[in-house]
């Protein structure tokens, strides 16, 4: 049923395109990859761009949030924002787990030694907290540590 009504319409159309072809507009006609048969066959049903100087201010409006609509949806890449978000979640998760467990932070004291003890033997390993770095310091300020005063320059 759907195939004969099909092929009835099929030379009709075929006919009404090649009269219609003539009646593009230019700018229709120079597109390569659009054929005129398509053109003709699906007509727009609205103007694009509308003019706006003929429309009443609620009409601007409701073509206005339509378009930003479009806009938005169209920006939106979900595939690129979920990459981020997890590109982001990684990075922040390996700073602060790098900080926690392995960063030597050259100091007198660990700021995470209880922790670092905690989780390094409760997985069964000995955790031997690295010995601090002797700082070097220069006479005058050991002098002046100890004897009170700084020396005087002369």
């Amino acid at each position: 049923m759907f195939r004969t009504a099909l092929r009835q319409a099929a030379p009709k159309a075929s006919a009404t395109t090649a009269s219609k072809s003539s009646e593009l507009p230019q700018a229709f006609v120079k597109l390569p990859h659009i054929s005129p048969a398509l053109l003709t066959q699906y007509p727009a049903k609205k103007t694009w761009p509308p003019d706006f100087k003929t429309m009443s201010p609620q009409e601007q409006l409701k073509y206005e949030k339509r378009y930003k609509r479009k806009i938005h949806h169209i920006a939106q890449r979900p595939t690129w924002n979920k990459m981020m978000q997890l590109a982001q979640l990684g990075t922040i998760s390996f700073v602060l787990i790098y900080c926690l467990l392995f960063a030597d932070w050259k100091d007198e004291r660990q700021p995470f030694y209880e922790f670092r003890e905690w989780f390094w033997n409760s997985l069964g390993f000995e955790y031997e907290a690295p010995k601090p770095v002797a700082r070097i310091q220069s006479q005058e300020s050991q002098a002046s540590v100890q004897g009170g005063s700084r020396p005087r320059q002369m």
